[in-house]
């Protein structure tokens, strides 16, 4: 069964319970028994952003996820992907993406995101597998 790493963008849509296609793939996921899990990455940003009065909910939310552990090699993956992306001409906004794409890679896992940046990275990793689910056509 393929494991579909979930990105913190995908899962903020879907604790704020929106009507946005990012939500509407998860839960696609979910009731069709995927494999779903997260990393530690994914669980800091969310619960960096959780409103305040809503962190113990938004941790009883997040562990009912198995992780994708972070691996040393991650961030060593992580450095390569941000060079390439940046002599490509691609600007990656956030570093942590490319730790989470590098953990995606490892695993295997299908990355579902909602977020420019890993469209920018599997342009130059043609390895990373990803659900897109932004809701604006790629450019």
């Amino acid at each position: 069964m393929t494991t579909h790493l979930i990105d913190t963008s995908v899962l903020i849509e879907w604790l704020r319970d929106t009507s946005s296609r990012a939500t509407a793939e998860l839960e696609r996921l979910r009731d069709a028994a995927g494999d779903l899990a997260l990393t530690q990455p994914v669980v800091m940003e969310v619960l960096m952003g959780a409103p305040r009065g809503t962190e113990l909910r938004t941790r009883r939310a997040l562990a009912r996820f198995p992780l994708l552990d972070v691996d040393l090699s991650d961030f060593e993956v992580a450095a390569d992907l941000y060079r390439g992306a940046m002599q490509s001409g691609n600007t990656v906004r956030s570093s942590m993406d490319c730790v989470i794409a590098a953990v995606a890679l490892r695993s295997g896992a299908v990355l579902v995101h909602r977020d420019r940046d890993f469209r920018r990275l599997a342009a130059i990793a043609p390895d990373l597998h990803c659900l897109d689910t932004l809701d604006e056509p790629v450019a």
